[in-house]
């Protein structure tokens, strides 16, 4: 009984709300549609019906379940499509409904409202991204005047600054790009609030990379705080996450003091029977800038929504020429914040860095900022963690590496997690990092003496390659700099003698090529970790090297190597492989879409190199072998045919049915 009744208690309390729900829907001249998270529709109106939103109508116009999880994020969302030949405009609301919850969708009346909503849509996301141009841009700058001013023209110092010059150019270039998008139609908002799986621990490090030349410019000092240490990989709208971080940052550089901590803190809640697994997040800034200002308070409390106009406009004083208005910067991390759901609070700090308490006296010495929000884990199918060990031929491959502690540097994330898997499988214990300059940031740390006996590193890197990086590590060690003295061991998806005896001479162990087995890879490290008599060793010969092809046979026409594929599938699964191949394919169409889009430049053979060596590790060799035709023409500076970008689409079209028809095989097989 005590079940009915708490059933009949929420249904006298949810009655009122949905009586009034489908008063609006039934007399509202616009497509309403209150429905279910499964498109179960549970209240809609005549227009809705003319436009054929159904069930089978909204999973087909919108991506339904992934807008209504923005939705229950945010609270609501705009929503633009075409249907049917039809421009849909409009707005999806989360309705709590008690133990239930409601999605209501409501679209614009007429074809010149919808262009209306349209373009304020467009001009207000035009805003937000300009407005995110501004730090990259300062970023620039700052770092550009300084080596301009010869602050450490020499050695590893300048190299850096040129490293985060080039880091702030490349992102205001991508803002630039979005802009563009959005004046063109090609980019919609619903595009640029889509959710994806992305390294939060990383886009901190990243942003404050990029904030780092601003602080330097104005003498002030940032240090970041990891709790947990490792990466925390997490599913949402990576764009919201970047702008409420680079404003953060930003905002506690311009009026923190000399000063500025930050701190990431991250706890995994569990699943109940109400909610799904998520993470817990925290971003908190703190500086030692004094305090903001009683009208900067308010004017940010204002854009959070925390305070009322009126209020604001008091505190601000009749001579702010804002009159209390927040700043673009204030309601673009509003705006982010909102789009996670979140919520900000804002803190004086005490002398002892501790926050001052509501009614405490204290002394002001700086602001705390400290973001909370909610995001899912990610997919883990695209992020994989070591699977449990298993017995192979050579003895169990969970004993092979135990205890050996290895540095992944590699710039593609698939080719990344999936090395990070192998040895990982292995028993080693795995760092990975996606450039040269995080790599020395780690074997220059306190532990890697201890912690990192192996180095694996791709050649082909952002801001510096692997040859120049091991020219670095070698540097270091002789002037004493570098107390790490572990083995280094290569890999490329491309190698000719001249590399492999410039790596050989700086003391590199081996240069092995992709595509490589698993196994082979384990055994190598194996062979070079637990070797006793590590001095006295020569060079490798080339029988010794990783050949070409040896992981696939790239002189097939068939999309995959199904020998690496079925090696595959015993250590991950059907879904974990086909998780790692769908990644290794999108790398190869983003590789494609930005040839097609901007033509070929600078970073293109780079881009290349990244997404042939993803492909080869996945096995999808007939995308292997129509990237590497493209790498090795750009190498030896012949034009791109528009053949060859045909071969590519074609390889990329076949690849994504054989992914998708991978189980079928395995079953019929």
């Amino acid at each position: 009984m005590p079940e009915k009744t708490q059933s009949a208690a929420h249904a006298a309390k949810v009655r009122p709300v949905l009586q009034a729900v489908a008063r609006l829907v039934s007399t509202d001249r616009r497509a309403v549609v209150l429905a279910t998270e499964q498109a179960e529709v549970l209240l809609s109106n005549a227009p809705a019906s003319r436009v054929g939103l159904d069930a089978k109508g909204l999973n087909s116009a919108f991506d339904w379940a992934k807008i209504c999880a923005r939705a229950r994020r945010a609270g609501s969302v705009a929503v633009s499509t075409t249907f049917k030949k039809a421009v849909l405009e409009g707005e999806l609301v989360h309705l709590p409904l008690g133990t239930a919850d409601g999605f209501l969708l409501r679209l614009a009346e007429t074809d010149q409202e919808a262009a209306l909503l349209r373009n304020r849509t467009r001009t207000a996301t035009l805003l937000r991204v300009s407005h995110d141009l501004r730090t990259p841009i300062q970023s620039l700058l700052a770092a550009t005047d300084a080596v301009l001013q010869g602050q450490g023209a020499d050695g590893p110092s300048a190299d850096e600054r040129r490293a985060k010059m080039q880091r702030s150019a490349e992102l205001a270039l991508s803002h630039i790009d979005n802009v563009i998008k959005v004046i063109r139609g090609e980019l919609t908002t619903a595009d640029i609030q889509s959710d994806e799986n992305f390294n939060l621990t990383e886009e901190v490090r990243a942003t404050l990379d990029m904030i780092e030349p601003i602080a330097s410019a104005r003498g002030a000092s940032l240090t970041l705080r990891l709790d947990p240490p490792e990466d925390v990989n997490v599913h949402g709208p990576v764009r919201f996450v970047r702008a409420l971080l680079q404003n953060m940052f930003d905002n506690s550089v311009k009026h923190g003091g000399a000063a500025i901590d930050v701190q990431l803190t991250c706890s995994t809640l569990p699943a109940t029977t109400d909610a799904a697994p998520a993470v817990a997040i925290m971003v908190e800034v703190s500086d030692q800038g004094g305090g903001l200002p009683d009208a900067q308070k308010a004017r940010l409390l204002r854009a959070l929504d925390q305070t009322d106009a009126a209020q604001t406009r008091q505190t601000a004083g009749a001579n702010d020429p804002a009159n209390g208005r927040p700043s673009a910067g204030l309601n673009v991390m509003a705006h982010a914040l909102g789009q996670l759901g979140g919520a900000l609070e804002l803190l004086d700090r005490a002398a002892n860095g501790a926050p001052i308490a509501t009614g405490e006296t204290a002394e002001v010495a700086g602001t705390i900022l400290r973001a909370r929000f909610e995001l899912p884990p990610a997919d883990p199918t695209a992020i994989q963690t070591p699977a449990p060990a298993s017995d192979g031929p050579n003895g169990p491959d969970g004993l092979m590496l135990d205890g050996v502690g290895i540095l992944v540097v590699e710039d593609s994330p698939s080719s990344r997690d999936w090395l990070v898997h192998c040895l990982g499988t292995a028993g080693a214990s795995v760092m990975s990092v996606e450039n040269g300059l995080r790599a020395l940031d780690v074997l220059q740390g306190e532990g890697a003496v201890q912690e990192v006996d192996l180095m694996l590193t791709d050649m082909t890197l952002p801001h510096m390659n692997g040859v120049e990086l091991v020219q670095r590590i070698v540097a270091g060690q002789a002037a004493g700099t570098l107390a790490w003295r572990g083995k280094m061991l290569g890999l490329t998806a491309h190698s000719d003698a001249g590399l492999r005896k410039a790596c050989l001479d700086l003391g590199m162990a081996q240069l092995l090529e992709k595509p490589i087995r698993s196994a082979d890879l384990c055994r190598t490290v194996h062979d070079l970790v637990r070797a006793t008599d590590t001095a006295g060793r020569s060079a490798p010969t080339d029988s010794s090297m990783q050949k070409p092809g040896q992981g696939a046979d790239c002189s097939a026409t068939q999309p995959l190597a199904m020998s690496m594929i079925d090696e595959l599938v015993d250590q991950l699964g059907i879904d974990g492989t086909r998780g790692f191949m769908r990644r290794a394919n999108a790398e190869a169409q983003a590789v494609f879409e930005d040839m097609t889009r901007t033509g070929i430049h600078q970073d293109t053979g780079r881009m290349l190199h990244a997404a042939t060596g993803a492909c080869g590790l996945t096995g999808l060799k007939l995308l292997e072998r129509s990237l590497r035709a493209l790498e090795l023409s750009l190498k030896a500076a012949q034009p791109v045919l528009q053949s060859q970008l045909d071969d590519l689409q074609e390889a990329l079209a076949s690849t994504t049915r054989a992914i998708e028809n991978l189980g079928q095989d395995a079953d019929a097989g």
